[in-house]
């Protein structure tokens, strides 16, 4: 052995080398990690004697098995595939599309290269900042954040990282919209404006109106769903289409659940099966195993897209306009929507029909546990929080009941 290089000593889990007389290289074991795999080694560099060397070594080892080296290498970007990854068991085949789109799009270009460890909560609020200055809503970034948030959680519970940075950032605060709910004169409107272009669409329109049915729940419908003898359809599973593949599965809470009919309901259903019947014969199409109630095929042999529902609605509400539309051209031809007066308006989104049908029932008086049980919430506690604004007029009439209940005898 060389006077003046020495080779490399074990040292419990480190090892020493003198690259120079007196200047000593000193490794440390740090365990594997944890996101990569790879074996990790913390390096320092030391002047002195051969035992002094030895000394620092050791304490060099000691601190490192404090954990305070327990970090990781990998990136944000890194962590983000992952986490999908792991979200294609979790997350609806829809969710997973759009949460990969957004990453792709904003999250990794301008986060993907930073090492986990070093993403800091400035640098975060600075590209929320950044995506608001560039004209996305407060609700976009939001989401952003969430995603980013959800990801460092994963990444805390498989210890990369001791805490998420998320924690201490500062999104933007996102508030509540009051959605817009037809009146029942104008959902009866949109009911028969979309059976007059389809029994498909007239069906759907009033299946969500009358059940609340989500349009994923509606599109899954099947024959064997149906009891129109007793009143009754069975809403058990939720219909995505993502990158022009079909995928089903369960309701968004998981659980099914039994809906009764009203005679309305019934009838357009009778309607739609008499259109199916007729279609088959005409078409002499094989009947199918068990028929989708919403179909364009006359055997019902395969479903409607959701996103054909919402545009097949939006295109009825932009035609209910059309007259209004056109008496303001009559004054100024270049007059456009945005110029109509609200009651002139039929800016509902197909959503809005289930909306309708929540507020209509609790305006009513039902109980909103059997609101709740009916439209598929997890809760009434839910149900309550985002329907309040249906109650005034029943907290109107309780106020009055108690005043009367205690109003004091003349003296």
């Amino acid at each position: 052995m060389s006077a003046t290089r020495r080779d490399r000593r074990p040292v419990q889990s480190g090892t020493m080398r003198e690259r120079s007389p007196g200047h000593w290289q000193l490794r440390a074991y740090a365990g594997r990690d944890p996101a990569t795999g790879k074996p990790r080694q913390v390096t320092r560099t030391f002047r002195g004697g051969e035992r002094a060397a030895a000394k620092a070594l050791a304490a060099l080892v000691t601190e490192v098995g404090t954990d305070k080296f327990r970090g990781t290498t990998a990136t944000v970007g890194q962590l983000l595939d992952k986490w999908l990854e792991a979200g294609k068991w979790t997350q609806r085949p829809r969710t997973l599309y759009e949460n990969r789109r957004k990453i792709d799009g904003r999250i990794r270009p301008l986060l993907g290269h930073i090492q986990l460890d070093e993403l800091e909560p400035n640098v975060i609020d600075a590209a929320y900042r950044g995506w608001l200055e560039e004209g996305l809503s407060a609700a976009t970034v939001h989401k952003y954040h969430c995603i980013l948030s959800a990801a460092f959680r994963l990444a805390v519970r498989w210890a990369w990282i001791d805490a998420s940075p998320l924690s201490r950032s500062s999104p933007p605060k996102v508030a509540l919209t009051e959605f817009i709910v037809p009146t029942p004169s104008r959902v009866s409107a949109l009911i028969k404006a979309a059976q007059d272009q389809h029994s498909v669409l007239g069906t759907a329109v009033a299946l969500a109106a009358l059940t609340g049915a989500r349009r994923g729940e509606l599109v899954a419908l099947r024959w064997s769903d149906i009891d129109l003898t007793n009143g009754i359809v069975k809403i058990a599973r939720s219909l995505t289409f993502t990158g022009g593949e079909r995928y089903e599965g369960p309701t968004k809470t998981h659980a099914s659940r039994e809906v009764a009919l009203d005679p309305v309901a019934i009838e357009v259903l009778n309607r739609r099966w008499i259109d199916v019947i007729d279609a088959s014969n005409r078409d002499q199409l094989p009947e199918a195993p068990d028929p989708f109630v919403l179909s364009f095929r006359s055997n019902g042999a395969t479903p409607v897209n959701p996103d054909t529902l919402t545009s097949g609605f939006r295109a009825i509400c932009e035609a209910m306009e059309i007259p209004a539309l056109d008496r303001l051209r009559e004054a100024d031809p270049m007059a456009t929507r945005a110029e109509l007066r609200p009651g002139d308006r039929w800016s509902y989104r197909f959503h809005d029909l289930r909306h309708f049908s929540v507020t209509t029932l609790i305006a009513a008086g039902v109980d909103v546990r059997t609101v709740a049980s009916r439209h598929g919430h997890a809760n009434a506690a839910m149900t309550l929080n985002r329907y309040a604004h249906a109650l005034p007029h029943r907290d109107r009439e309780a106020a009055a009941l108690l005043g009367a209940m205690l109003a004091l005898e003349p003296s």
